[in-house]
């Protein structure tokens, strides 16, 4: 399993409000608002897009790395097929979501951030885990998730096995790999990772909500920790 200390995409200075958030599961982004369509991308660090909504701190950040045609990285893009995301409405069959495709071999990266539009203060210590729900992954994954108080941050992750149908993974948030100065208690800015962990690449995947909870969501459930 790679683990990665991820510096913070962006320093900001923000105003704290409190927001009390006590419901459960407390919906975080479901997806339903902030819908984008990015286009296809063969290569390059900068990829980025805002999306504004009813999510988390009122806005997404969400950039995808893609990795040069060439042999220098873990996994490249020998057809140059392009990669690419995107965030759904929902239809008559199927929830909202956001979907990542990547071509044959290439290695994309997403960084899927929030709280940088605005100044954001949440309360996660009532709560015990992060949820993210999925509706299918292609490939293996590596997903990481970094909270920030500030410029101190905490992180949690893990390796995720391809599974051809919904599931979700739960991040227990009391083991999280924490720097000093991180409180539960503020939190200001959350960045999500993706990460191709397949040595083949092509990864694709969907999810449909991010949640904090103190449940165990039923069925096909991993826990996700270092």
């Amino acid at each position: 399993m790679r683990f990665q200390s991820i510096a913070p995409l962006f320093v900001l200075l923000a105003a704290a409000t409190v927001s009390a958030r006590a419901q459960d599961p407390n919906i975080l982004d479901d997806f339903s608002t902030g819908h984008y369509q990015s286009p296809g991308y063969f290569y390059g660090p900068t990829h980025d897009s805002v999306q504004y909504g009813k999510m988390i701190g009122g806005s997404r950040d969400t950039n995808m790395y893609v990795c040069p045609t060439n042999a220098k990285c873990p996994t490249y893009n020998p057809y140059n097929q392009p990669s690419s995301y995107g965030f759904f409405p929902a239809t008559a069959t199927e929830p909202a979501a956001m979907v990542q495709t990547a071509g044959f071999y290439a290695g994309p990266r997403i960084d899927m951030a929030y709280g940088f539009h605005g100044a954001m203060s949440e309360n996660f210590a009532a709560y015990d885990k992060i949820r993210v729900n999925f509706k299918g992954l292609s490939q293996t994954l590596n997903f990481n998730i970094q909270l920030f108080t500030g410029t101190s941050w905490a992180q949690g992750g893990c390796n995720i096995p391809t599974y051809p149908a919904e599931f979700a993974i739960e991040l227990p948030l009391d083991k999280f790999v924490t720097t000093k100065g991180f409180t539960l208690s503020d939190v200001t800015y959350m960045n999500l990772i993706f990460q191709d962990g397949s040595a083949i690449g092509g990864v694709g995947f969907a999810i449909t909500s991010v949640e904090l909870t103190n449940t165990t969501k039923p069925g096909n459930t991993i826990s996700c920790h270092y």
